[in-house]
């Protein structure tokens, strides 16, 4: 064919009537983004307040603990770059976890900044900062195609500083929390299936928080220097 032809008879996207075209993969995996991408390109999204588990019930930590919820980490948004969406993740977050700390102290009090304000309550025995350490969503991977589902895996780690009342640091650590639900084929769905995925991560990571305080090492010695005892 001649460069002349290719300009009169450019390539066809469908077939030709009477052939048949087989979409392979990577096909697609191609309109599955394409459309994802135009649907939700430009969104902002919400999670709701995921719900706490709260059984089995954590043992109970018998101290008043102070919290602290920095600006950036209640305003925290993840944005998606491939489509150009956002996830507004810290308010949503700030609710969860005061709710898991309530859980877990026998009182929670909102505090300054350890430092930067004016003298704890006599009667708090430290103060813990949350923040989001990282949030990824990933879309549609090859393989997934090849299996005939469209996977939305997510992920949220928090990551929490103990100081004691002068505002040292005591104990510093993270809790990771994963979603993966199946969107099937059609990307229609693929925003309530995300949004479903990041709460079930948040709910994970909070359970984590609440179920294996008692396991850091250096809260374990904070604990002891509180005459808290592991029973």
């Amino acid at each position: 064919m001649k460069v002349g032809d290719m300009a009169s008879h450019p390539p066809r996207l469908w077939p030709a009537p009477g052939h048949r075209r087989t979409f392979g993969p990577r096909w697609i995996l191609s309109v599955l983004v394409l459309l994802a991408a135009a649907i939700s390109a430009g969104c902002v999204w919400s999670v709701p307040e995921p719900v706490l588990v709260r059984e089995p019930r954590p043992e109970p930590v018998p101290l008043r603990i102070g919290v602290y919820y920095s600006p950036e980490f209640r305003s925290f948004t993840y944005r998606h770059h491939f489509s150009d969406t956002a996830w507004i993740l810290g308010k949503p977050s700030v609710q969860l976890l005061h709710k898991a700390l309530t859980l877990l102290f026998i009182e929670v009090v909102e505090v300054p900044r350890p430092g930067s304000g004016p003298s704890l309550r006599g009667d708090l025995a430290g103060v813990i900062e949350p923040r989001i350490a990282s949030a990824e969503a990933m879309y549609f991977s090859e393989e997934h195609i090849k299996a005939g589902v469209v996977v939305q895996p997510v992920h949220i780690t928090y990551g929490f500083t103990l100081y004691s009342p002068r505002g040292e640091s005591v104990a510093s650590w993270d809790v990771t929390g994963r979603g993966t639900g199946p969107a099937g084929t059609n990307p229609l769905p693929a925003t309530s299936v995300l949004r479903w995925n990041f709460e079930h991560a948040m709910r994970e990571a909070a359970w984590k928080l609440t179920s294996g305080f008692r396991e850091i090492p250096e809260v374990r010695r904070w604990l002891a220097e509180q005459a808290v005892s592991k029973d």
